[in-house]
């Protein structure tokens, strides 16, 4: 059984348990295959196997076995991919703004006048009093 496990170019998902036998690691590096330092019995061996990273999800599985037992552990590795996920551009660039398309400059005012007209006509029309007889 392992004792420990640290991976050199990469990052394992949780920290390193000998009964847990399952982890995701993330690449850190460009690197072609793991670099992986590990600590185990005097009397255990230790293979690994399909620890060539490619540019796709890897299974890297490290057996460590002895007359009497064997263990595997899998690591489901993520190689380091580098994306332009968002691209800045220039929006402000590309407006054109005609100089030809001015308003005359009595609309402004003309508009709030009628607006206030409106208020005042419909408030009248609300709150007008009744004539009692």
């Amino acid at each position: 059984m392992l004792k420990k496990l640290t991976i050199l170019n990469g990052e394992l998902s949780l920290k390193f348990d000998s009964l847990n036998t399952r982890y995701t690691v993330n690449m850190t590096t460009d690197d072609q295959e793991l670099e992986i330092e590990y600590v185990i019995d005097e009397s255990d061996e230790i293979s690994i196997f399909n620890n060539e990273i490619t540019d796709e999800v890897n299974e890297v599985v490290i057996t460590v076995y002895n007359d009497e037992e064997s263990m595997s552990y899998y690591l489901e590795v993520y190689p380091k991919k580098e994306e332009q996920v968002t691209e800045v551009e220039d929006y402000f660039a590309s407006l054109e703004v005609k100089s030809e398309e001015k308003m005359p400059e009595y609309v402004a005012p003309l508009i709030a006048v009628t607006c206030f007209l409106l208020i005042l006509f419909l408030f009248a029309i609300l709150f007008k009093k009744k004539k009692k007889c």
